[in-house]
């Protein structure tokens, strides 16, 4: 019995120095294919160890599997031979790191004073684990130009302006003869009172977001101005003058109309009623040169597209050329803030100005229980009305094409 206990344990040990040697074997030959890629030993060198190693690799693992053949361990096909009770280590699948082709295809690389990298499909990353890299912006809306841009203000320090309007003269002045009386003119005039109204929004954010990302409370802030110019348009343009709206342009009283859809006859398009308005603004009580019209993006997209009876593009007969945005002459302005169909002729100089007591303007402070919420509050706020002095100076012109 004990006999049979010092013979397991030497083979034990036999077994073990032998994968010793394995991996010093394997360790030994990574060293020399460093060196021999580094040149700092001979191909012919390099050579005679490749064909060392092969051989010792043989010897190494024909011993293990002669110690396990005579302890009676079985292995499959293609398998090294392994100890019972031991797992599976890598020197005994391969002792030295190499597989047999692997060790073929470096001996015949060297043999041809070749090159050969050691590849493996194995690696190491982290990747998955790392976070997103977080943009310096938030992507928000798109918002449509402003008119105020291009139209006149008049800064006030009322809440609201009046000014005296001559609306009409009685009578008119005429030859006379001698000693005859002279025509007399009465002037007939009304009082207008515009009244800036308030536009205005708020939002609120928590105390944490503004502390640990402070671009997304600018953004709030740029974002609840927009918002605010965004109803700024659509009130100077179709506010109808109702409660709690501004009177716009298409809602003054005494500004002129053309309707196109009476511009009728051979080769009469759109174009024509356009034209027809323009001279309808110069001829008519303001004398009135039209310089902006601002219409809906798909009836100024129908207008560009209008075609001769021969297929010819109108309004640039080459769409490849940059023109832009004028029409007879006069700028464009498309926006959203119009309805499709419709569209607004005016001359800037003559019909009057925007009314403008307090510019848009942020502030910020807190509401009810805010201040113990940890919300900032910010409000962005303006005061201003239209003031048409010259609404003849206006041409709202209906049933243009709307897509």
């Amino acid at each position: 019995m004990l006999a049979c206990s010092n013979s397991r344990r030497n083979r034990t040990m036999n077994i073990i120095e032998l994968k010793k040697q394995a991996r010093e074997l394997g360790a030994e030959t990574g060293a020399k294919l460093k060196a021999f890629n580094d040149g700092t030993i001979t191909t012919k060198a390099f050579t005679e160890y490749m064909v060392y190693a092969q051989n010792r690799d043989k010897e190494i693992t024909e011993q293990i599997k002669a110690y396990n053949a005579a302890a009676g361990i079985m292995t499959g096909p293609g398998e090294t031979p392994r100890s019972q009770g031991l797992r599976r280590k890598g020197s005994e699948v391969c002792p030295i790191g190499f597989d047999e082709i692997q060790l073929k295809a470096m001996h015949d690389a060297i043999s041809h004073k070749a090159s050969y990298a050691i590849t493996t499909k194995a690696f190491s990353t982290v990747d998955g684990l790392l976070p997103a890299q977080l943009a310096p912006y938030v992507v928000g809306p798109q918002f449509e130009s402003r008119l105020l841009d291009r139209l006149p203000v008049e800064l006030v320090t009322a809440p609201s302006l009046e000014y005296i309007r001559h609306t009409s003269t009685t009578n008119a002045p005429g030859i006379v003869a001698e000693g005859q009386p002279k025509p007399e003119l009465i002037f007939n005039t009304d009082k207008v009172v515009a009244t800036a109204q308030k536009i205005a929004a708020h939002t609120g954010i928590s105390w944490e977001s503004l502390t640990d990302w402070s671009a997304f409370a600018e953004y709030c802030q740029v974002e609840l101005m927009r918002e605010v110019v965004n109803l700024e348009n659509a009130e100077l343009i179709a506010g109808d003058g109702t409660t709690g709206h501004l009177t716009g342009l298409l809602a003054t009283s005494g500004i002129l109309t053309h309707d196109a859809s009476g511009d009728t006859g051979t080769n009469v398009t759109a174009l024509d009623s356009v034209e027809k308005s323009i001279a309808q603004l110069r001829t008519g009580q303001a004398l009135a040169e039209a310089n902006l019209f601002v219409v809906h993006p798909n009836t100024w997209s129908a207008l560009r597209r209008t075609k001769d009876s021969q297929g010819r593009y109108l309004v640039d007969p080459d769409p490849t050329n940059a023109a832009g945005n004028q029409l007879w002459g006069v700028e464009v302005l498309p926006t959203t803030q119009i309805t499709a169909g419709v569209g607004a002729l005016l001359d800037t100089n003559k019909f009057g100005y925007v009314v403008l007591r307090e510019s848009l303007t942020v502030r910020t402070g807190t509401s009810d229980n805010d201040f113990v919420s940890n919300i900032v509050r910010f409000i962005a706020e303006e005061r201003l009305t239209l003031a048409a002095e010259r609404p003849a100076a206006v041409c709202k012109i209906t049933n243009l094409p709307a897509a």
